[in-house]
């Protein structure tokens, strides 16, 4: 039996394997066996049809690039902070083009009216609607972010390996890798979506039934499949970015192969494996995200209640903050200092990603064919 690329051909004769020895069909690193055996050899260990040729020892392997290889944790932690205060200046570029319109459109983004707890009438929360300007700058916001997060990408992978590349250049391979960033986004998010908002409808459902014990029961059963199913997503996507981007691949396989690279090494001691490695990166920067948010508005709410004594002054201070059609000082400050944190950290993540993108790929001996992909 003959084996070429997953099809198999025969059974033949060893006067028909040299026949096609000759003609070329058939070289020594085909697959083989013998009729009644399981166990594939190469056809150049059968000597009755490869007698004359000797054995050649196998081609030594090209070693792996410099940026191609595993680290240790020590090695990424140092990797992400050169990667981070190189492209400090770039990074704040491609940041800036999500930064000012997310901002914006946190600026008129119209408010949620509280319910009014004092007198006891809650209703039905009411839906605010968007203005012009407002859906003008989320179709922004979600036009601009692929083109930014693709250049984060290339910022970060062009100082891992040394290359230097015009933020021009940076800027144009962005725009060719939008359209597969926006597909692969679409994808990832509406996932995200579907398995969030999905469940938590059911739930709601549930909740609004006449029987509390049932309620209370299918709330715990699809509240906990529902964090189920994110963390899995989670996972699956965790180098989705770099996949799209540095593989490059289009959406769905970008997708599959993040899968694929964050399951990979299974047999590894945990701290070693992709997927805790990238997991514990993404809970570390988030724990930081959040504590670092809470300090850049602390102060400012702290301003905000100075002279409040008692909770009705608090509820009536957040009512009329609800009701105000325009944000007040003390609330741009704060903004504009989130927003500008948010700025600061972005770029940790990206850094840090496309480092362990490369050690997942090394230890998973992903690191040929997709090296040189951005030159």
């Amino acid at each position: 039996m003959v084996r070429v690329q997953g099809i198999e051909y025969g059974p033949v004769a060893t006067e028909v394997l040299r026949e096609w020895r000759s003609e070329g069909r058939l070289i020594p690193a085909n697959e083989v066996r013998r009729v009644g055996e399981e166990r594939w050899i190469q056809a150049g260990e059968l000597p009755e049809v490869f007698s004359d040729i000797e054995p050649s020892l196998p081609p030594i392997p090209a070693p792996a690039p410099e940026h191609a290889r595993a680290r240790s944790w020590r090695e990424i932690t140092a990797e992400t902070f050169r990667i981070y205060l190189r492209g400090f200046i770039r990074f704040m570029c491609f940041g800036v083009l999500t930064s000012v319109p997310m901002f914006i459109l946190q600026l008129i983004f119209p408010k949620i009216p509280l319910p009014d707890l004092k007198s006891g009438i809650t209703g039905p929360i009411q839906v605010p609607t968007l203005s012009p300007l407002c859906l003008a700058m989320l179709a922004i916001v979600i036009l601009i972010w692929p083109l930014s997060a693709a250049a984060f990408q290339f910022v970060a992978d062009d100082v891992l390996k040394n290359r230097r590349r015009s933020l021009g250049a940076q800027f144009l391979a962005a725009i060719h890798c939008w359209m597969q960033m926006l597909g692969a986004g679409l994808v990832v998010y509406g996932s995200y979506f579907f398995w969030f908002f999905v469940p938590l409808s059911v739930i709601v459902g549930f909740s609004s039934s006449g029987n509390p014990l049932l309620a209370s029961f299918m709330i715990l059963l699809i509240g906990g499949f529902m964090v189920y199913m994110n963390a899995r997503l989670f996972i699956n996507f965790l180098f989705w970015q770099q996949t799209t981007v540095l593989g490059p691949l289009p959406p769905f396989a970008a997708v599959r192969e993040s899968k694929e690279l964050a399951r990979s090494i299974p047999e590894a001691p945990r701290l070693e494996r992709p997927l805790f490695r990238g997991a514990l990166v993404a809970s570390i920067w988030l724990l930081l995200l959040l504590v670092l948010t809470f300090a850049v508005q602390f102060p400012f709410v702290l301003a905000r209640f100075v002279g409040i004594d008692d909770p009705e002054q608090a509820m009536a201070l957040m009512q009329k903050l609800a009701d105000s059609k325009t944000p007040d000082s003390l609330m741009i400050a704060a903004d504009v200092a989130t927003a500008i944190m948010n700025l600061l950290l972005r770029p940790f993540l990206a850094a840090a990603f496309v480092v362990l993108y490369y050690d997942a790929r090394a230890r998973s001996g992903r690191t040929n064919g997709a090296e040189n992909h951005s030159e």
